[in-house]
């Protein structure tokens, strides 16, 4: 595997050249962005790390710049969780970039052999993903307004939507929470893969999206409407038979935790088919199974179109496993969801003047 490494410091530089040719990786850098970018014209590396803070252009502008043009895996490396870097570190997965991880201080650290598998375990899985960037088209008008999926969601009179995501799911997250109407009839509930130390930014970032608040779930919290909860760090956000939130820190599924598979089990479990359950762009397969489990409910199950996903592995396991009731892109779930709020709203009004 060749990795070309992007950061300023030549400290950070050499450490990670020296644990990655330690592995037996080849290993090109870069200081700047801008010679990152000059580098791509003649070398094609499997996966780029990235650095958040660099002179002339950061991390967020040269993942975006390299996703643009070459379209190549980046995992952004960052030396701090403090906020500044994080809202870059933000960024720059909303541009695409697969993950962010925390960088190492130095081999004398306690957590240096932990944080360094990490790293290569990413780097190993992440370079295996196929970037291509496609222009996304104008949702389906047509599917979006397909009155079999609206009646069918109406009539379950929708109190949830779980939503999940991983790499790549920040992209389609923006589109999905942009396109929604404010005011949202049901709660939110998300399950993103995403770095310890970087939810509260996370948070934010996504604050920024949308008028509704967003919240870090906690134990025994019961949904308010027209509110975003996302899982802690470290643990699986599920229900209790009061529809209460309960948090899980069993061992992780599929190599994560919070998974998408215990929030769709949990979901099928205790709201069934007053739930909408929501699959978007991330690597491997979790979350399938358990939509496939909300699916058996009765419940409108939808699925990010794998053509529009930066990584496509989650959404078509999902709809290899016909856990899918339709197949959009996030901008069309989105769409989906308004005009089902539309139809609740109409039914709502009829029954008043009954």
């Amino acid at each position: 595997m060749r990795v070309l490494i992007v950061d300023d410091s030549p400290v950070s530089r050499m450490l990670l050249r020296a644990v990655l040719e330690g592995e037996g990786y080849e290993v090109d850098e870069a200081s700047t962005g801008e010679e990152a970018l000059q580098l791509l014209t003649t070398l094609t590396p499997d996966i780029v790390t990235m650095d958040v803070h660099m002179p002339g252009m950061d991390g967020y502008e040269a993942t975006e710049r390299i996703l643009e043009q070459y379209a190549l895996p980046v995992v952004i490396l960052s030396a701090s969780v403090d906020h500044q870097a994080s809202a870059t570190a933000m960024r720059a997965l909303e541009a695409g970039a697969l993950a962010v991880l925390e960088k190492p201080s130095g081999p004398n650290a306690v957590d240096f052999g932990e944080r360094i598998a990490i790293i290569l375990r990413t780097l190993r899985s992440m370079a295996q993903v196929k970037i291509v960037r496609r222009k996304r088209r104008s949702p389906d008008v047509a599917a979006v307004g397909a009155p079999p999926l609206v009646v069918q969601a109406v009539s379950g009179i929708p109190q949830l939507v779980a939503i999940s995501a991983s790499a790549g799911g920040p992209m389609a997250i923006k589109a999905l929470l942009q396109h929604l109407q404010p005011q949202q009839q049901w709660s939110l509930v998300l399950v993103q893969h995403i770095a310890p130390g970087f939810l509260p930014s996370f948070r934010d970032w996504l604050a920024s999206l949308t008028s509704m608040p967003v919240l870090v779930a906690e134990r025994g919290q019961r949904l308010q409407p027209g509110t975003l909860y996302l899982a802690p760090d470290g643990h699986h956000l599920g229900f209790a038979s009061d529809r209460c939130v309960n948090l899980d820190d069993s061992p992780p599924e599929d190599h994560v935790r919070p998974a998408a598979n215990h929030l769709f089990r949990s979901v099928a479990r205790y709201f069934g088919r007053q739930a909408i359950g929501i699959q978007l762009s991330g690597m491997g397969r979790d979350g399938a199974q358990g939509l496939a489990q909300l699916h058996q409910t009765g419940a409108l199950t939808l699925v990010q179109e794998p053509a529009t996903a930066v990584v496509d592995s989650m959404p078509r396991a999902a709809i290899d496993m016909q856990a899918a009731s339709q197949v959009l892109p996030p901008e069309g779930i989105a769409e989906l969801l308004n005009t089902i709020a539309v139809h609740m709203n109409v039914v709502n009004g009829s029954k008043g003047r009954e």
